[in-house]
């Protein structure tokens, strides 16, 4: 009896370690975290970077116009010298209110015989004061040559030419708008030294090139 109690007396501080060793030893809890991330609802809010909002519409980066030209001149040698004609007009936005047009137009005159028919090379700057509204107002100037020929002739004649205005656009979809210029000045250097000076209006349907966004309903 005595050498059982003595036996159980040796064991006791050997099993107290055991089990002190292993709590200590033990893997920490693990807690999984419930706070819920804000990455998906800052990427929903903020676009990939390189991707513009524009709070619904889009400044395009280029047009494409297509107009019916009318030029006023009834005071060149006492005729009326007013011409018709179809004009293209290529332009590039360069930054948000700055771009870069060309101009080119094809005019005839039928009121004086012979008849005569022009074609006009113009480019220069144009400012946007609104290019996401709807209705967005711009001015432009030019400087170019147009090329004169008469009917019935050979000869060709080539002038100098400049060119300014104001304009209107009206954009009725996100591709197309119609565009009015009602005041254009057009000035052409003659043979003889002096300038012949002109009014014209244009009225025509644009294209507008967007850059591939796809914003939100007008």
């Amino acid at each position: 009896m005595h050498k059982v109690a003595l036996i159980l007396l040796l064991a006791l501080p050997g099993a107290t370690y055991g089990q002190s060793f292993e709590a200590n030893n033990s893997p920490a809890p693990s807690f999984s975290s419930s706070i819920p991330t804000s990455t998906g609802s800052a990427m929903a809010n903020n676009p990939p970077m390189g991707q513009v909002s524009y709070g619904g519409r889009e400044a395009p980066v280029g047009s494409l116009t297509e107009s019916f030209v009318y030029v006023f001149n009834d005071a060149q040698y006492g005729h009326n010298r007013s011409l018709m004609g179809w004009s293209v007009v290529p332009e590039v936005n360069l930054v948000k209110h700055f771009g870069f047009e060309g101009d080119f137009a094809s005019l005839y005159v039928k009121s004086i015989y012979p008849g005569q028919s022009r074609f006009l090379m113009a480019a220069g700057p144009r400012y946007t004061f609104a290019p996401r509204s709807h209705v967005t107002p711009f001015l432009f100037a030019e400087s170019g040559e147009m090329r004169l020929s008469t009917q019935y002739k050979i000869a060709r004649d080539w002038n100098p030419v400049v060119k300014g205005g104001f304009g209107i656009e009206y954009r009725v979809t996100r591709s197309w708008a119609l565009t009015l210029v009602p005041g254009e000045y057009l000035g052409q250097y003659q043979d003889d030294g002096s300038w012949n000076h002109s009014f014209t209006t244009r009225v025509g349907i644009t294209f507008n090139a967007l850059n591939g966004r796809s914003p939100s309903a007008y």
